[in-house]
């Protein structure tokens, strides 16, 4: 605001340079306009330029979130109204002696301010019920007293120049400087206007790029894609350093990295082997700063090894803490800066949550819980999804049924907790066999289903061997219980091209093992024609290949 002072000392200054060299008998207009007309310019265009920033304030914080109302409510109530009431009572003061009509004018506009700001209460705006019909009450009262101030302000411009032309009639050169004077005035006010919007727009981008990233966060359908929404986000509000979002991962006492680390970086060894604890800022639920250059008292073991300065921010949830933000650049965080993060951080931590409590509820959801394999719902979506992927990619898919031998003697005899844990001892033992690509999962009772995926028939034998050798190892301790299962092998395509002929196929082969004795594998025979739908026909099930 400096340069608004200077720029009205500057036209001052002309003003009255000019009215000196005028004629004796244009002096006393020549004061006036220097003292009453450019004051009365003055505060109008102050005046207008205070009460659209109240009003535009005002209009956004009605459906802003509370991120964005609280900070533009708090400027509004302490700054932006006082500066309008101050405005108003200037110009009362700046025509205390002019004629009653004009003096009214000013009454009318100083109610139709008071009208505005009866609206414009703490109370009122900070419980907002109906935003649609609060904003039209707010047009409403501010519509009028635009229009009265811009009147007010045409006016004002009306009598400048009649008392311009009054004085020129004496003395022409002095009129000309003086119009000249109050161009330069006018423009100057024009262009602190403009100047002082640009600066209110710049202040509100800042909010508008908050409650942006606010919404689209309400769009993320996981968290690996809320995690990237935070780092993009931060990269663009803070530009010039690196975003990692770390997960606090209490299951296996782990600190990781769920956004991707660049080539190179420091990050890589230091979270090999962290746990949670080993953020200072997850540690104590509060950021922490880290600059090479001064080291801290206590060093953070996580980012002492980044280069430059370091902030790191906790992702706080109902207090507890779910994981950290760490940000790196060669400059330090600013106080501004530090309250976009803070207020990103904030956002952002709430989300992340809900999504991670989604998620595991999905899980637990297709997950059986006595075997901690995923459950029929689970296996049937899987084989539909794997049978698509390697029409897709023209590669072989192999699926195993696996059923307990004689599981019900087992429950009679010991009781169904010694069933259960046979049971769990099976789900151990396939996920000790298989590959990390294939997939086993309870089919429903003592049924098993495996699928391998970019496996033949020959890979499949195999791999069915080596679950049946493993089931047959299962022992439970202090009881006499032998554990077997028989095992059928259905192949795609070669037995089937579509996941419900395959479950078929590799269900009829899992009864030819029952029937041939048990504790065996057995592969369905290879079709030899098609039906009308496309699906493989197989006119008998005979043994290809067993297994004892």
């Amino acid at each position: 605001m400096w340069c608004a002072c200077v720029l009205f000392a500057v036209a001052a200054v002309g003003i009255g340079a000019v009215g000196i060299l005028g004629v004796r008998s244009a002096n006393a207009a020549g004061s006036s306009i220097a003292g009453d007309e450019l004051a009365t310019a003055t505060l109008t265009s102050v005046l207008g330029r205070d009460l659209d920033a109240a009003y535009s304030t005002a209009d956004s914080a009605i459906t802003a979130d509370t991120t964005v109302r609280v900070p533009a409510l708090a400027a509004l109530f302490d700054r932006m109204i006082p500066a309008v009431d101050a405005d108003v009572a200037g110009l009362i003061r700046a025509h205390h002696r002019d004629p009653i009509e004009e003096q009214a004018d000013l009454t009318l506009l100083n109610r139709q301010w008071s009208a505005m700001r009866t609206l414009l209460n703490p109370g009122g705006l900070q419980a907002i019920s109906r935003p649609a019909v609060f904003r039209a009450e707010l047009d409403a009262a501010f519509a009028p007293l635009s229009v009265h101030l811009n009147s007010l302000i045409a006016r004002e411009n009306t009598d400048a120049a009649v008392t311009l032309a009054g004085a020129a009639a004496g003395a022409d050169r002095s009129a000309w400087g003086i119009a000249a004077a109050v161009v330069v005035v006018l423009a100057s006010s024009i262009g602190i206007g403009w100047w002082g919007s640009r600066r209110i727009r710049a202040a509100m981008e800042p909010a508008q790029s908050q409650v942006e990233f606010a919404d689209t966060l309400q769009l993320a359908e996981n968290e690996d894609e809320a995690t990237s929404l935070l780092q993009r986000h931060l990269q663009l509000t803070v530009p010039g350093g690196t975003v990692t979002v770390l997960n606090r991962n209490n299951s296996e006492d782990r600190l990781e990295a769920v956004t991707a680390l660049l080539p190179g970086s420091p990050l890589i060894r230091s979270l090999q082997h962290a746990e949670p604890r080993s953020c200072l800022a997850v540690r104590s639920g509060r950021v922490h700063d880290q600059d090479e250059r001064h080291p801290a008292l206590l060093g953070c073991p996580v980012c002492q090894t980044c280069l430059g300065h370091s902030t790191c921010m906790p992702l706080t949830v109902g207090g507890a803490v779910i994981g950290s933000v760490l940000l790196s650049r060669d400059a330090r965080y600013g106080p501004t800066d530090q309250e976009r993060i803070r207020e990103s951080v904030g956002q952002a931590a709430p989300v992340l949550a809900n999504l991670r409590n989604l998620a595991i509820a999905e899980l637990r959801a297709a997950t059986d819980s006595l075997t901690a394999l995923p459950n029929k719902r689970a296996v049937g979506d899987t084989l539909k999804r794997m049978v698509a992927q390697a029409s897709r990619t023209l590669t072989p898919l192999c699926l195993l049924l696996l059923d307990l031998d004689h599981f019900k003697d087992i429950n009679d005899r010991f009781g169904h907790p010694v069933g259960d844990q046979a049971l769990a001892n099976v789900g151990a033992a396939l996920r000790g066999t298989l590959r990390e690509s294939d997939f086993a999962g309870r089919n429903g009772g003592e049924e098993f289903a495996v699928l391998l995926p970019d496996t033949d028939i020959t890979g499949a034998v195999e791999a069915a061997e080596r679950i049946r050798a493993a089931i047959a190892d299962i022992t439970l301790p202090g009881l006499d219980v032998e554990v077997t299962a028989s095992v059928g092998v259905a192949a795609y395509p070669d037995h089937a091209t579509s996941a419900e002929r395959l479950e078929q196929l590799a269900d009829s082969a899992l009864y030819l093992a029952k029937r041939a004795g048990r504790n065996r594998v057995e592969v369905a025979v290879r079709p030899v024609d098609t039906n009308s739908r496309g699906d493989l026909q197989v006119p008998e099930l005979t043994p290809a290949v067993v297994h004892t």
